[in-house]
């Protein structure tokens, strides 16, 4: 059994990011671990939710519904941290303020717009993770 990650990502952005979730992983921090599980959770609904809306497939009518799942996801995330004493690790503030925006939207549009923010606060959240 090999020891090294492989990525088959495509583009230098996927395989970077693989490779840091490996080392993190490897490093064998249980809770750092599961930050990581749960931040690419968080950031795969977001970043699946913004084509379905940009495809036409959400219905407006469902925007309370979207509005707590995915402010759920960045909750679940929010949770893990505060239970594992990381509330002081950088991103976790624009974690918090992403829920809210994510509770407030007035509209799938904006839910949809916040797919990119919520990756660069997994970024800030994965780094510091690794520092």
């Amino acid at each position: 059994m090999t020891t090294e990650y492989i990525s088959n990502s495509q583009s230098d952005h996927g395989r970077s990011e693989e490779l840091q979730w490996a080392r993190i992983f490897a490093g064998g921090d249980a809770v750092q671990g599961m930050i990581v599980v749960f931040l690419q959770k968080m950031c795969a609904a977001f970043h699946e939710f913004e084509p379905a809306y940009q495809a036409g497939g959400l219905n407006e009518s469902a925007l309370p519904h979207f509005r707590q799942r995915l402010a759920g996801r960045v909750g679940v995330v929010l949770a893990a941290m505060d239970n594992n004493g990381l509330h002081d690790l950088s991103g976790y503030t624009e974690l918090a303020r992403l829920q809210q925006v994510a509770l407030q939207a007035g509209s799938l549009r904006d839910l949809a717009d916040m797919a990119e923010p919520i990756h660069q606060a997994n970024h800030i959240v994965t780094d510091a993770l690794e520092a």
